[in-house]
C-alpha cells in the first residue's frame, strides 16, 4: 500500500468503488479538544474559532488522516427546537409530547441548516478546510434518522415503526428529509466523511429503513462525501456497495468469525485495551478505514489520547 497517498484522494477512490491506496486512520476526537482548551463544553460547542483552532492543532500533533469537525448526538434535536440544559459538561433535554414532536418536524427541511448549532458546525468545516486545504479528510458526526426519532419520541417509536403505524412512518419520513438536508449542507460546506450514528434497526423494519435512506446515501456520495454508518449490530444491506454507506464494525461483533470480504470500517475502542480480534480485522483486505467506536473520552487528556492513538497505530503497522 502507498503510505503517502493523500487521505482525500482515498475517500474519492472509495466513493468511486476503487480499491484505496491504503487504510485511513480517523479516530473520533472532538469534545476532548474543549478539555484541552480548559473550556466548558457548552462554551466550546458554540465557538467556531476555538473549535477550528484546537482541532487543527490536535491534528498536527497526532498526524491522523482526518479531523472530526463536529460531533454531537444532540445537534439535530436542538435544531428542531428542544432546549438543552447543561450541568457541568453534560447536556439533557426534555422530550416533547408526540403532538409537539410532530409539529417540530413540519419545519421546511432546508431551514434546519440555520437553526441551533448547525451554522456553527458548518462554519467549523469551512474554517478547518481553509487552514488545512487538500490534506486530511474532514468529518462531521450526525444522528441517523432512527436515532433522531428515538430521541424525539422515545423508544416506543421503534415498535410503532416496526408495526408500520402511519403516524410513526410519517414522522420517520420527515426526519429522513431533514437529515438529508443537513447532510447536503455538510457536504457543501466541505465535509468529506459523514458519520451517521444509528440505533439498532428491527429486523421487520430493515427493508423499509433501507429503502427510506437510499436517497440519503446517494445524496452524500453525489456531493463527493462518503457516508459512514455506525450501528450496534451488523446489517445485511441489499444495496449495491457504491450506493450504500460504509459500515463501521466492531471486532466483538463476530469474535470467532472471519472479517467480511466486502469493504468496511473498523471501530476500535476509544479507551483501554484492544480486542483480541482487532489485529486480524485491521489487516483484512476489506478494512479500508480505522476509526473509534464513539468519541475519545472527554477526560482522557493529551497523554491518554496519545497512548490510545499509539495503540491503534500499532495495529495498523502490525
Amino acid at each position: 500500500m502507498q503510505a503517502s497517498a493523500a487521505p482525500q484522494s482515498i475517500i474519492k477512490a472509495l466513493i468511486q468503488g476503487r480499491p484505496p491506496a491504503r487504510r485511513l486512520f480517523v479516530p473520533l476526537i472532538f469534545r476532548l479538544a474543549a478539555y484541552l482548551e480548559q473550556l466548558p463544553l457548552s462554551t466550546f460547542l458554540v465557538n467556531p474559532t476555538k473549535i477550528a483552532n484546537s482541532l487543527v492543532a490536535l491534528h498536527r500533533r497526532l498526524q491522523t488522516d482526518g479531523i472530526t469537525c463536529y460531533f454531537d448526538p444532540l445537534l439535530l434535536v436542538e435544531a428542531l427546537g428542544c432546549r438543552l440544559r447543561w450541568q457541568a459538561d453534560t447536556a439533557t433535554y426534555e422530550r416533547p409530547t408526540r403532538s409537539v414532536g410532530n409539529a417540530l418536524l413540519h419545519l421546511p427541511p432546508e431551514e434546519i441548516t440555520q437553526r441551533g448549532r448547525v451554522p456553527v458546525a458548518l462554519e467549523v468545516v469551512r474554517r478547518v478546510q481553509g487552514t488545512v486545504g487538500a490534506g486530511p479528510v474532514l468529518l462531521i458526526g450526525l444522528p441517523a434518522p432512527l436515532r433522531s426519532a428515538q430521541q424525539i419520541f422515545g423508544p416506543e417509536i421503534i415498535a410503532a415503526l416496526a408495526a408500520a403505524e402511519d403516524e410513526a412512518l410519517e414522522s420517520f419520513e420527515a426526519l429522513v428529509a431533514i437529515t438529508l438536508a443537513l447532510a447536503r449542507a455538510c457536504c457543501l460546506a466541505g465535509a468529506h466523511l459523514l458519520y451517521f450514528d444509528e440505533v439498532a434497526v428491527p429486523a421487520n423494519f430493515l427493508g423499509a429503513w433501507e429503502a427510506a435512506l437510499e436517497a440519503l446515501w446517494k445524496t452524500v456520495r453525489f456531493h463527493g462525501a462518503l457516508p459512514l454508518l455506525s450501528v450496534p449490530q451488523p446489517l445485511p444491506l441489499t444495496s449495491r456497495a457504491d450506493e450504500a454507506p460504509l459500515l463501521s464494525l466492531r471486532p466483538d461483533f463476530l469474535e470467532q468469525a472471519p472479517p467480511p470480504a466486502s469493504v468496511f470500517a473498523l471501530a476500535l475502542p476509544p479507551s483501554g485495551a484492544m480486542p483480541a480480534a482487532a489485529s486480524r480485522w485491521c489487516q483484512a483486505l476489506g478494512c479500508v478505514l480505522v476509526t473509534t467506536d464513539g468519541e475519545m473520552p472527554y477526560e482522557a487528556g493529551i497523554q491518554g489520547l496519545e497512548q490510545q492513538v499509539n495503540r491503534m497505530r500499532a495495529l495498523l503497522a502490525s
